[in-house]
């Protein structure tokens, strides 16, 4: 079982595919997981994420970033309890690794049998404000949606580096593997990098 968490923007699914197709791993990615764990959510079990669905992404977006940070670490442990439950369903071979932002530190590191299963990768906050309008026109749907779209992109991405940075600060408390990107290195390089971290020991090569 391999982990690859860390905050949006940092190449975490690009990575995990390359290492599907040239390890032969089952990949379950949270992202794409959550479409379904939407069913099962319920105000008694994940009353955080049972409480952000019923917003508008006007009222997501405009609130402090504090207050956004805290709800988001909160819905992402919420998530994980569901995830979990998912990934024990799964059969044992081929590996898995398991991919998204859900992936808190302090939840992982007890599955962890050693340290070098998993890995957490963080954008720097500017490759992070320079990348995340590219990601695709359903950043801009959401922002269209907003009555302020500035400010609510500000707070979005405000929230995201103050996540990267809470994950940073959680590696380094658990003694776990982060990896920092910022453009000087191709997905590639840093597929590589996490490989050697996990073991997997493929060169650059082989990613491209």
């Amino acid at each position: 079982m391999y982990w690859i968490g860390g905050s949006p923007c940092s190449g975490k699914s690009r990575i995990a595919d390359l290492f599907a197709n040239r390890h032969a791993l089952r990949i379950y990615h949270w992202d794409e997981a959550f479409n379904e764990h939407q069913k099962r959510i319920t105000p008694l079990e994940q009353p955080t994420i049972y409480k952000l669905l019923r917003m508008t992404w006007d009222e997501m977006w405009m609130r402090p970033v504090d207050v956004l940070l805290r709800e988001a670490i909160l819905a992402y442990g919420e998530q994980f309890e569901m995830a979990l439950q998912d990934l024990l369903a799964l059969p044992k071979s081929p590996p898995i690794l398991a991919e998204g932002t859900a992936l808190l530190p302090s939840c992982v590191s007890p599955l962890l049998g050693s340290p070098r299963q998993a890995i957490w990768i963080v954008p720097t906050e500017a490759f992070q404000r320079e990348r995340y309008p590219l990601r695709g026109e359903w950043v801009q749907q959401i922002l269209k949606q907003c009555e302020r779209p500035d400010e609510a992109l500000q707070n979005w991405m405000d929230r995201d580096a103050a996540y990267a940075r809470w994950i940073s600060r959680e590696t380094e408390r658990l003694d776990l593997k982060l990896l920092c990107v910022d453009g000087t290195r191709t997905i590639a390089e840093t597929a590589a990098i996490a490989a050697t971290h996990l073991r997997l020991g493929a060169p650059e090569r082989d990613f491209e």
